[in-house]
This record gives structure tokens, sequence and C-alpha cells, in this order.
């Protein structure tokens, strides 16, 4: 039995410490001694030499990488991600000290001695601090490890500044190699900086008798003294081609080679024992073979190597009806669909000597026959063993029809849905992107056409979503039998519906098929005995390769030109055209702007005071985005909130604002304004599971007072998901941060939660302030409103107050506070201060 090296170290200690050491005093002795050598390598052959060793080099310490990389100690995670990077760059590095070898043809920029002597010194500092990290790091159990792509990608950062430095900045760095003189003391300097590495790295192994007892590090610590030669090697050699060059390279390789072998040699022992323990279980399973087989759960056949069935158990009765003494004998074909007996026959003739293990799933739409005559889908594995009677095959077959049936659901679930049973938006990307494949193959056009329900929303909210839903069924169904089957028919989302049509002559025919849809919208929807409906609907069109020639755009285009026909009067179609794509541009140089502004510090906040109904005065203020660009000039939020919530940047820019607010609420805390201030929160911000932690951390770098900061949130985003809102609103409760329910009124499902929310106040939406005075309906809403308010001792804020008549009957009502044009508009800092000041002196 071949016993490990590993093993063989301890056995023969003293003559493995004797050869060691004649392995590290020789380079001292040649150091001493001047001693000259003989050359070891031809100079014509030096380059092949050096080439031989480095690529060696790269390949092992890649191999480091791949191998600790993905086999990890629970109890060195941390350590062992740093010997793998390390090793990443080792070997990235010589593989760059490799090709800028002198006499190897020019790799990037003209090779030279400075060049390869830097990575080359590069690679053995980053190795050297690599492994005094792997010994000296704790052994602590880790159950969670660090994020491995951090290390990644740090080790590739380092190995592209230190390329790009040596490359094309190699005149920074100090010489290391004078042609006629040898090395300078700067490079002998830092080879002794790489041997005081690898010494340290000693010491801490032999300090550290736990790792040291490990079965692969003797082998880590001897490579560690071989290292360390090879490194005083490099110290004396005068030129690149001399014999100290050609054993420092030679001491490199062995070292290499012992580290990969050391450190991994556990993770190489384990697999090698479970395979052994794997050996000896075939070796009982053989033996209860025979006696097993007739219970196991599937149907179970046993071949010789030219397909005769030498054994079948009784699941094989049932799955294909023959009696098991009829199948002994019979060639294995007679269980194949006739129509697949031949190439079965002609497979098994050709491959049936090196047949290997196959597990089940690995060779799909596989087919039996039963004796009947009947077919079914089955799913096969495959073993091969040797007896005394030759080779032998056995396979476990499994009849896979209920599961094919449920993997069709389950796929039919996932692409299609669930509503209408049409493809969903997944399905019509992925169709959409094949009919674009096929059209440029084949030069036609496609079009791809946006539906949406004109009054759906009403109809939802007016008969509830059991009537919207028959609705939509409705639509799908008519939609199907208008397009054919030519076109492919999907919802797109909500109550909007996607047509593609893969293969057309021209644009007129999209024209005149969304034509004949919207004719069919003429005729009411029934959705019950009892109910039907009139609704319309707006189509925009896009056309493959006019418009657009990717999938995305050709989405969006269709997408702008439907909400085209929308602005066109509803119930019609349009075509995309060149004035929505200016449309389109002026979005996107908005968007351009207002990054920029975001980046320069262009925005700012204004403030809106809140008054107190009975008493007049000011006692907080809601915190709104002003912003003015030096090329578009004053731009309304109306108009740049949206941008900002389609691309993303309502992010920053919330963050901004936050940051803006709590410096500008203790810089009034200086002044002795205690004014609360309000700011509002995005969907995108308050669906952030760092949103609390954002606003902490903002508060305590501006010493502001949580008490005095209040979050707004709309009812639409309250409501969008109850549990992420009730969890989100009372961690900032927690954090001592007051909650206001903005826009109150305009959803639909509000009042059901509201009472379970922990907030502070709602704002009443400024629509239902309008129509004070002008709608009895509008006055009684408000009036339950601020019933229900207060009745959960709510404080109410009235939005949007512009008239003395509104604000009378806000007071009559018993309102908290209010806001608007009627005492001021938004004030800047200075305006509102002086306001503050104004009435506190008054």
């Amino acid at each position: 039995m071949n016993t490990p090296l590993h093993a063989l170290l301890p056995r023969h200690a003293p003559l493995a410490g004797l050869t060691l050491l004649v392995l590290f005093l020789l380079p001292v002795l040649l150091w001493m001694t001047d001693m000259p050598v003989p050359p070891l390598v031809s100079p014509e052959h030096m380059t092949a030499f050096h080439t031989s060793a480095e690529l060696f080099a790269v390949v092992v310490a890649i191999g480091v990488f791949a191998v600790a990389y993905h086999v990890r100690d629970r109890r060195r995670l941390l350590a062992t991600l740093v010997l793998a990077t390390g090793f990443l760059a080792v070997g990235l590095l010589d593989f760059l000290h490799l090709m800028t070898y002198p006499q190897m043809p020019d790799f990037i920029t003209p090779n030279s001695s400075q060049q390869t002597i830097f990575f080359w010194l590069a690679a053995r500092l980053v190795g050297g601090l690599a492994l005094l990290l792997y010994v000296a790091l704790p052994l602590v159990p880790q159950h969670r490890a660090p994020a491995p792509w951090v290390f990644v990608g740090g080790a590739l950062s380092l190995v592209l500044l230190l390329a790009w430095l040596g490359l094309w900045h190699e005149h920074r760095i100090p010489a290391l190699f004078v042609p006629g003189e040898g090395l300078t003391p700067f490079k002998i300097g830092l080879e002794g900086m790489v041997v005081a590495l690898h010494g340290a790295t000693l010491l801490v192994l032999l300090l550290r008798p736990q790792l040291m007892r490990r079965p692969g590090m003797p082998m880590v610590a001897t490579a560690l003294i071989i290292l360390m030669a090879s490194e005083v090697f490099f110290t004396l050699y005068t030129s690149l081609t001399d014999s100290l060059f050609v054993l420092g390279h030679l001491y490199k390789v062995a070292g290499y080679a012992l580290i990969y072998w050391g450190v991994f040699i556990e993770s190489v022992r384990a697999p090698m024992a479970q395979l052994q323990a794997a050996h000896h279980d075939i070796e009982l399973r053989q033996q209860r073979y025979e006696r097993l087989v007739d219970t196991a759960p599937d149907g179970v056949l046993v071949t010789d190597g030219d397909g005769t069935i030498l054994m079948a158990n009784r699941n094989i009765e049932h799955l294909f009806g023959y009696p098991r003494r009829h199948l002994i004998g019979q060639p294995v074909e007679t269980l194949i669909p006739e129509h697949l007996r031949a190439r079965h026959r002609t497979l098994r003739e050709q491959h049936g000597e090196y047949i290997s293990a196959r597990t089940m799933g690995e060779v799909p739409d596989l087919r039996g026959r039963r004796m009947d005559g009947s077919e079914f889908p089955v799913d096969i594995s495959l073993n091969a063993f040797e007896d005394e009677g030759g080779r032998r095959i056995t396979a476990f077959i499994r009849d896979v029809t209920e599961r094919q049936r449920r993997e069709a659901r389950i796929q039919h679930q996932a692409t299609h849905d669930s509503l209408t049973g049409l493809p969903n938006r997944w399905l019509l990307h992925d169709r959409l992107a094949y009919s674009i494949a096929q059209a440029s193959r084949h030069d036609h056009l496609i079009a791809v056409m946006l539906l949406d329900l004109d009054n759906f929303k009403m109809i939802n909210d007016t008969f509830g979503h059991h009537e919207g839903d028959a609705l939509l069924r409705e639509v799908a169904h008519r939609l199907q039998a208008v397009a054919g089957h030519e076109a492919t028919i999907g919802r797109f989302g909500g109550d909007e519906f996607m047509i593609l049509l893969p293969e057309l002559n021209d644009a007129r025919q999209a024209g005149k098929l969304a034509q004949q849809i919207l004719d069919r919208f003429d005729q009411p929807f029934r959705t019950g005995p009892a109910r039907q409906f009139a609704s319309s609907a707006s189509l925009g069109i896009a056309l493959y390769p006019q418009d657009a020639a990717d999938e995305h755009t050709l989405v969006r285009y269709a997408d702008m030109a439907m909400y085209e026909a929308k602005r066109s009067g509803r119930n019609t179609y349009s075509f995309y055209s060149a004035h929505l794509d200016a449309q389109v541009r002026a979005e996107q140089r908005l968007q351009e702007r207002l990054k920029h502004a975001l980046e320069h510090d262009r925005i700012a906040l204004k403030f809106q005071p809140l008054i107190d109904v009975k008493t007049g005065e000011v006692v907080a203020c809601e915190a709104l985005l002003r912003w003015t660009d030096p090329e578009l000039g004053a731009v309304p939020p109306s108009a740049f909130i949206p941008s900002a919530e389609a691309n993303g940047l309502i992010l920053p820019l919330g963050t901004w604002v936050i940051r803006e607010a709590c410096r500008q609420l203790a810089d009034w805390a200086r002044q002795g304004i205690d004014t609360p201030v309000c700011i509002n929160i995005s969907a995108l911000q308050f669906q952030q599971l760092d949103l609390v932690g954002q606003l902490q951390q903002a508060l305590e770098e501006a010493g502001a007072s949580p008490s005095r900061l209040e979050i707004e949130i709309t009812e639409t985003v309250a409501m969008a998901d109850v549990d992420l809102t009730r969890e989100q609103l009372a961690r900032l409760k927690t954090l001592g941060v007051r909650v206001s329910l903005d826009d109150f009124g305009t959803g639909y499902s509000s009042l059901a939660y509201l009472k379970s929310l922990p907030i502070d106040k709602i704002k009443i939406d400024r629509s239902f302030i309008q129509d004070i005075g002008q709608d009895r309906d509008a006055e009684m809403i408000l009036r339950s409103v601020m019933g229900l308010g207060h009745s959960l001792h709510l404080k109410l804020v009235a939005e949007g107050v512009e008239t003395a008549e509104q604000l009378a009957f806000l007071q009559q009502e018993g309102c908290d506070l209010y806001q608007g044009w009627l005492f001021s508009p938004a004030l800047s800092v200075e305006e509102f201060r002086a306001t503050v000041h104004s009435q506190r002196h008054a």
C-alpha cells in the first residue's frame, strides 16, 4: 500500500530535517564562499526553462485558488478565502512575470528586466502575505462565510493596479536590475522582505501546535523553508541566465508543489476515504443485490452485455404487463417501441462496452412499450458491473407519466396568466425575442400591439374585483377570436394585453387588425347572467425593424403609442411616430439634467408651514423639493419626481432630502426654533429594509432630534403591502420618528387597516378640500373622515387650503392643522425662519 507523502515526513523526521537543512544552507554557502556554480541550463534553452517553470507555478497557484475557493474548512473560512484569492493574485502576477520576460515576445508594452522583476517581486510579496495571514488568522468556527466575491474583487483589483504600474509606468519604480552590474539594493531588500514574511509565517506556524498538527501543515512548513532558500538565490544572481537564477526557480517550483499538496491534503483525504467506503459498500450491495432488487420501488432489469434480460423485478410486471418469466432471455428491445428499437440496438452495440453510471433525468423523452402495445414516458437510471458471468447492466425504470403532467402544469403556470390562461409577460418577451431573430433572418416585419382598457379601474372599483376579473377573461376570449392562430395574445399586466404579430407584409395589416379588435369592443361584455359592461380600449403599435430593433424598445414604443391613443380620445389606435421619440428624448434630457443637479447639489428644499387651525400659529412645516435648472429653468416636482421614480434616481434624491432635512432641523434647533419638519418618502424608499437605518444615521450625523422629524407616506404606498407597512412604521416609531398618512382619501382599502397602522396624522387630500362650498357630498365625506380620525386619536391635516371659506369649514368641523396658499406657499429657509420669529414676537 502506498504511503502518502505527508505521512512519510513524521516517520522519517531526521532524514527530512537533514535534507531541508542542506537545501536551506546551499544558497547561504554559495553566498558566503562566492563559489562559482557551473551552468545548469544553456542560454539557448533558458527561455524554455523559464517558461516551463513559471507556467508550472501559474498552474499551481490557480489550482490553490480553485481548490481553496470551493473547499473551505468551516473553522477557517476567512483564512481559506485569503489564501485562495491571494494565490489567484499570485498566479496572475506570475503570468505577467512570465509574459514580460525579456526573451519572450513583447506582451503589451516592450518587455524589460524591470517589468519582469517587478511582477516577480509583487507575486512573492502577495504570496508571502497570504501565507502569513493563512496561518495567523484564528481558528474560530464561522457559520456564515464572508462574501467571497469581495475577496476575489480585491485580488483582481490589486492585480490590475500592479499591471497598470508595471506595464505602463515602470519608470516610476526604483531600478531593480542594472545590466552589467546585477541586482540593485532595492530589489535585494524586497527579496529580504519576502524572506522575512516566510520566516514570520514559519514562526507563527510553529507557535500554533493545534494548527501544526493538521496533516498538511508540515508540508507548508517545509515549503516555507524551501521558498526562503529560493529567495536567497534570487538575491545572488547577476543575470537572467545564470545558474543561481535556475536554482531559485527550481526551489520555487518545489515550494509551490508542497504548498498545494500540504494546504489541501485534508480536502483530498476526505473524498478518498469516502471513495474507499463507497467501494466497500458496493461489495456489500452486490452480496445483497438479488435479495433487495425485488423490493425496489422502481422497475429493475438486469441484462448482459448483449442486451439479453437476465432478471426483472415485480414492478417490471406492473409497468410493462409482461410476466417476468416471459421476459427472461428476451432482448431488452422488447420493452421499447417498435420505431425506436433499431436505433436503440445500434447504440447499445456501439457503446455497450463503455456505458457509465447514469442517474434519473439525464436523458429526456425516453419511451417504454407495454405488452398491449401502448407507449408511456419513462425515466431510466443505468449502472454497469462485472460478475463471474461477465458484464452486467442494471436499469432502474420509472413511469414518469404523472410527473410530466405535473411539470407541464407547473410550466404552464410559470409562463401563463392564471386568470385568463394567456401567455404572461415572461413568455411574451421570450416569443418576441424569438420572433425578432426570425424576422432578422427572413427580412419581414413584426408588430407589437399593446391594448389597455379605458375604464377598467372604474369598473373594478365600482363593482369589485370579481366583475373586473370576469371582464378581463371576456376581453382575452375576444382577442383570441379576432387575432387568430398566427398572433400571440398575452396578458401584459393589470388590464394591459399584448398582441404579437410575428410575420407581416406591411404595416397596414397591423392597423387593420387593430381596428377589428376595437370593433369587437362595440359589443357589451357580459360577465354574468344579468351584468354587462360597455368598455372601450386604446391600442399602441410599434413595428420591427423600422421603429426599433430590440424587444424592450419595441414594447416601450408600443406603450408610448398606446398612451398617445388615450390622449387622442381613447377607443382608437396609434402607431409609434417620430414626435413620440422626441418626447422620449425630452424625458431622457430631463433625467440627465436631474442626475447632474443631484450630483452638483443644485436642488433645494423649501418649507411650507403647517398651521394650527384654532390659533393660526406655525406648528410644523413640510419639506418640499424645488429644482431650477440652468438649461430647463424651473422644473415643477410634478415633472421631475415621476421621472426620478422611473429611472431609479428617486433613491439618491430621497437620501439627499433626508440628510438635508435633518441638517436643517439641527441648524434650527441651534437657533432656538423647535419646529418639526415633515418629509415625503417615495414607494421605492419605503420598501428599502434599511430605511430606518438611513434615518437614524442622518439624524445622528446632523445631531437632530428624532421627535421633530415626521415621515409622510401616501395612502397608496401604505396599502400596497400592509404587512410591510406595519413593520416599517413600527421601526420608525421605535426610532422616535412621527408618521403621517399623506393624500388620505384617494386609496381604496385604507379604512379597513387604518386602525392597525401606527400613524400619528392623516393628511386629507387637496381634492376634497377644493370641493368645500361646491359639493355637499365632498363635505359629507370630509366630516366622516375627520370624525374617524378623531375617534382614533389622530391629528388631521388639510392640504391645499386656498380660501377663507375652506378654512372656516375646517375650523367648524374641528380639523387640527392646515397648509396651503391661504397662509403661505413653500418658503426658503430664511423666509420660514422670519415667519416663525415674527409670530413669536407678535
